[in-house]
């Protein structure tokens, strides 16, 4: 039954397990790819001042963000955001732009944040160890410029361990939807998730695991196969 699609029929609804999570999957797709996207602005940001100004306020103030986002939970930095946009927010129709942030783009921020911090951390050291490679030197030699040599010689051999941490940020970002959807009130498979716990509808909890497991499994191989095209020494080693 599961190769074919089918996960059984809730115990309340008697609908289709997998027509209720596709039905619910889409905004959680979405949530878990903006998050996505702006974790990793946001962590070659940071990991980049932290290596490049080793020493300076810019390096400092990067490495207690990367540090911020590691270590607080993404429910505490999501009922901060929603008090501070509340906030900001007083005396405005609820119908603008800025009040429509709420919907996605700071539900996603937070979550993007929270996965932030680890990839600043790799980045970091990738480019401070690859800052040091002999390369290095002999492209500064050439007279190729401070930021060019940064991001061409040194970004490149960082980014295999980049990308294989953001296959398991990918696991990370699908569980952390489930604690944002429920703090933000979006729809998506997170509340379903721990609606059906609560309601004890095992089927429906069943073939979320199922999906969050294959999700896991082909973003790892995924990144996997885009490392090796990156970096083809990766291949032989493997």
């Amino acid at each position: 039954s599961l190769l074919r699609g089918d996960l059984g029929k809730s115990l309340y609804t008697k609908r289709s397990v997998s027509q209720i999570i596709f039905e619910q999957l889409p905004s959680t797709v979405e949530l878990a790819l903006s998050a996505l996207l702006i974790a990793l602005l946001l962590g070659a940001l940071i990991g980049t001042v932290a290596a490049w100004k080793r020493g300076s306020l810019g390096a400092t103030i990067a490495e207690s963000l990367s540090g911020f986002a590691t270590a607080l939970p993404v429910a505490f930095t999501g009922i901060l955001a929603i008090l501070l946009m509340t906030w900001l927010l007083q005396g405005l129709p609820g119908n603008t732009p800025i009040s429509q942030l709420k919907e996605l783009i700071l539900p996603a921020t937070v979550l993007g944040f929270a996965s932030a911090g680890a990839i600043a951390r790799v980045v970091q050291s990738g480019l401070e160890e690859s800052i040091q490679k002999p390369y290095m030197l002999a492209a500064r030699a050439r007279g190729i410029s401070k930021g060019l040599h940064l991001f061409w010689h040194a970004l490149r051999p960082a980014l295999p361990p980049v990308i294989s941490l953001t296959a398991l940020q990918a696991a990370f970002l699908f569980g952390g939807t489930v604690v944002t959807e429920t703090v933000f009130s979006r729809p998506g498979l997170g509340r379903l998730l721990i609606s059906s716990i609560l309601q004890g509808d095992f089927p429906i909890v069943q073939g979320i695991v199922i999906l969050a497991a294959l999700l896991y499994t082909t973003s790892h191989h995924l990144a996997d196969i885009l490392a090796m095209i990156i970096d083809p020494r990766l291949e032989n080693d493997s």
